[in-house]
Formats: structure tokens, sequence, C-alpha cells
């Protein structure tokens, strides 16, 4: 087959494709061209056209836009700031953010879930009113609204909520159409960006003495630590929430920085305390630029992770160590029972040296055999008395005009305990003869000298 042969095969090819296409062309119906579709960052769509709940499309957007949390809220307020971003992030997702933004009352518009402090009920309330006097997205959005927060709350939450029912109904009627004509009865409907700034009131009490008191917990890190019980991620978390409180009521924030420094400064881990402190040294001379208090507690986390990772983190050093194992031993010494202070040989007077103890020595001790058993001293007359156990020496008459010789009482306790013995010996008849003796208010023989170990 020669060229020319082939050209023409090919050329008959081409005419029955042709052909072909024309018919193909002929029998397909003719479609306009396809309408461009609208850009939407959410399965709901943009714009604020009603949503037609009564198509499956969508009762699907409003079933999905209700559906409650999995965790419900309970009122407490350290959950408040998760509640309320859950509540951005479902209104993004289902295009009904634009209900969420409220004008203050300077016209500025504000974020309820973050800058509800800057708001007040009346602001809610006339923001309401535009919407639900149309039958709009933004009417359909205030009830699925409603409808999340009753589902994602506690039973006693719900029921706290439904007590201030009439602080989140609105009167939805129209204006009147002239001035001077009556009023339309009213509408009242449940708005569900009004029920939500009554639960964030509910939870956070919107005063001065809430902020004060957010302040002051900002400038006591310390007591923060300690409530951590020095662990990092925790005190970062109370910390971001306590400045988050302030900056949804627009407060200032006050310098966080140094007051970081201090939290820290407050750990237990003796380590981590010692790097946060040359961090803080560089930064006061000015070597670590901190833009922010963001930067430092970056800084802080990074450094615990590290340390936890090791198993390193609160691990005592050996000073330390040394201190508990002498505290336990001081506590096991003070808990034992029936201790006694260690004996000493030395009387029980001079344990406490006073400023006339060697003045009056000399009555501590006894006088040897054949002594003088009585003395003079300063002008006062003493004798010697061998009952007592501390002071030998006594005066002979005492302040009261009580003579020593019969009217001691050690001698009477002494000589009464002998007698309550059972059995008389020696000893005891040369007591009992003693006191025969002293009784004779006449006689004028000192008392005899008694050995100690004798009684």
């Amino acid at each position: 087959m020669d060229a020319a042969q082939i050209q023409a095969i090919v050329e008959a090819a081409v005419a029955a494709a042709l052909q072909n296409q024309n018919v193909l062309n002929a029998i397909r119906p003719q479609q306009a061209n396809p309408t461009a579709v609208a850009f939407a960052v959410t399965p709901a769509g943009t714009g604020d056209d009603a949503w037609d709940f009564t198509s499956p499309t969508g009762l699907r957007i409003f079933m999905a836009s209700i559906t409650p949390f999995t965790i419900k809220y309970d009122g407490k307020e350290q959950y408040l700031r998760d509640f309320l971003r859950q509540i951005w992030q479902r209104a993004e997702s289902f295009g009904w953010v634009s209900i969420l933004l409220v004008a203050d009352a300077n016209g500025t518009v504000r974020n309820i879930t973050n800058q509800h402090g800057c708001l007040t009920k009346s602001n809610v309330r006339n923001h309401a009113v535009t919407y639900l006097r149309q039958q709009g997205r933004k009417h359909q959005a205030s009830v699925c609204l409603r409808k999340l927060i009753m589902g994602s709350i506690t039973s006693r939450m719900a029921d706290r909520l439904i007590t201030r029912r009439i602080d989140y109904t609105v009167n939805a009627a129209p204006a009147a159409a002239q001035p001077d004509a009556a009023p339309p009865a009213p509408i009242m409907k449940e708005d569900g960006t009004c029920m939500l700034f009554q639960l964030i009131r509910m939870v956070s009490v919107e005063t001065m003495t809430t902020i004060a008191i957010i302040t002051k917990k900002l400038n006591n890190l310390e007591h923060i630590m300690e409530t951590a019980k020095s662990n990092v991620v925790l005190f970062n978390t109370m910390v971001e929430d306590l400045i988050t409180q302030l900056q949804a009521r627009s407060a200032q924030v006050p310098p966080m920085i140094a007051n970081l420094f201090d939290g820290y400064a407050n750990c237990t881990d003796s380590a981590f305390v010692k790097y946060m402190e040359t961090k803080r040294d560089s930064y006061e001379d000015g070597t670590l630029l901190l833009d922010n208090h963001d930067s430092i507690m970056i800084i802080a986390l990074e450094k615990y992770k590290i340390m936890v990772d090791r198993k390193i983190w609160l691990r005592k050093s050996e000073e330390q160590m040394e201190i508990m194992t002498l505290k336990a031993e001081v506590t096991k010494l003070r808990g034992k029972p029936n201790s006694k202070p260690t004996s000493s040989t030395k009387p029980p007077s001079e344990g406490k040296k006073g400023k006339d103890d060697d003045k009056f020595a000399w009555k501590l001790v006894s006088p040897k055999e054949g002594d003088p058993q009585q003395k003079t001293v300063n002008g006062k007359k003493y004798i010697y008395c061998p009952y007592h156990q501390t002071t030998k020496w006594v005066l002979e008459v005492n302040n009261k005009g009580v003579v020593h010789r019969t009217g001691c009482e050690k001698m009477k306790e002494a000589l009464t305990s002998n007698k309550a013995t059972e059995g008389t010996d020696d000893k005891t008849s040369e007591a009992a003869a003693l006191t025969n003796a002293i009784e004779d208010a006449g006689t004028n023989t000192l008392l005899p000298i008694i050995e100690d170990e004798e009684l």
C-alpha cells in the first residue's frame, strides 16, 4: 500500500468521526450554561436568606446546629470560657455569628462570647429586636442558639435559667406604622442571644468587685503557684483564665512579667526556680528580650516539660533530703511516749541561773559533821533542816511567824509516811521519839542531823 492509499484511509476515518459527533450533538438536549455556585465557607451557606427547614437539607442544618455539646455545662465560672468558645465555633460552622455581635452604648460591635463585660442587658435586647421582627436567618439562628443552650447545660443550671425567663423574653411586635397610632399587641419571644447573656451574668457577676478580685489574684501569683501545687501547666492555665476574664470586661491587665517571675520563684522544684532566676537576671539586665507575658510562660512551660520527660521534676537535693531526715528524727523523738529529759547530777535549781543564784548557793550545802547547825546571814537566823531536799538552810522563824522547829511541813510529811508503813523499825522509832521531843514547846534543842538516805 502506497502513501496515497494510506492518506485516503485516514481522511475517510476523520470524516466518519466528524459525522458521528454531529449526530451526538443533534440528539443531546441543549443545556444552558451552568450557573456559578455561590462561594460559602460553611455548609449552611452565606447571607441572611432564611433556611428552608422543611426541606431535607434545611432539616439537617437545623438538627446539626442544635446538637448538644458532649459535656454539659454546670455553671461553674472556671468552665465558662470553654462553653462560650464552643458556642462561637458552632455559630461559625452554621453561619449565625451575626447574632452574637452586639453593639455597645457607643456603637462599638462586641463579641458577646468574649467581650460580654462591655455590654448591658439593654444593648443585647435592642440587638435582638432587630432580627426577631424579621422572618430571616437571624431569627432562625436565635431559635437554634436557644435550643443549643438548653440542651448543653445541666438540669440544675437549666432550672436556674428558666427562673430568669423574663430577662431573655423580648417583645418582637413591629413598631407602630404612624407615630400617633396605638402600639400593636405585644409578641413575646424568647431570644437565644439574650438567654446566653443572662446565663453569663448568672455565672459571672459584672461588678467592680469582680475586677478588683481578679486583679488582686494576678498580683499574687505566688498563691496561684501554691494552689497549682507547682504544676506549671496548671499554673499557666489559671493565669491565662484570669487574664481572659479581665479582658472580657475591658479591664486593664496589670504588668505580668514581673508577677510571673514571682510566681515561678514559689515553685517547690529548686532546679526549676534556679533556672527561672537566671532568666529573670537576663531580662533585668537587658540580655533577654520578652515581648509580653506569653513569652516567659512559654519558656517556663518548655523547661517544665523537659524536666518531667527526664523524670527529674521535684527531685530533692542532697541538702533537702538531709533536712527532711533531721525533721523526721525530731518528730520521732517528740512523739515518743513517756520521754524524759536527760538526767543531770546538778540540783534542779541549777538548770537555770538567775541573778541571785550565786548569792544564795550556800543554802544548798549541808553542814559537815560537827559544824554548827544554825547561822546568821545578813541579820537573819537560819537553821539546818535535813527534810528539805533542795534548800538545806531555812529561816528559823519565817515571815509568817512560824517556828521551823515545830512547823516544818516536810518533816511532818516524812513522819506520816513512816507511820503508814507496816512494822516499826529502829529508824521509825527514832523519828517518833524526835517528834515527841519537838512537840515539847519549852525545848531549845536543835534538830538532830539526819542524813537524807536514812529517811
